[in-house]
């Protein structure tokens, strides 16, 4: 039986708050490598995991 798993998707936690995209190919590293934008609805948030560990905690409108 073939696996239709999709390897190329972060973890539900780590998704667009936004809209939901789990695309790796959709959520973009900002240059500060602090905060990912999201290409489907152009959210910006940091990742959870960075918020645990000191980083921004604050999400921006586009």
């Amino acid at each position: 039986m073939t696996c239709h798993c999709d390897d190329n998707l972060v973890e539900p936690q780590d998704a667009c708050p936004r809209c939901g995209q789990r695309h790796v190919d959709n959520l973009i590293w900002i240059d500060d490598g602090q905060r990912v934008r999201c290409a489907t609805c152009l959210f910006v948030y940091t990742p959870p995991a960075l918020r645990r560990e000191g980083g921004d905690d604050h999400d921006q409108q586009p």
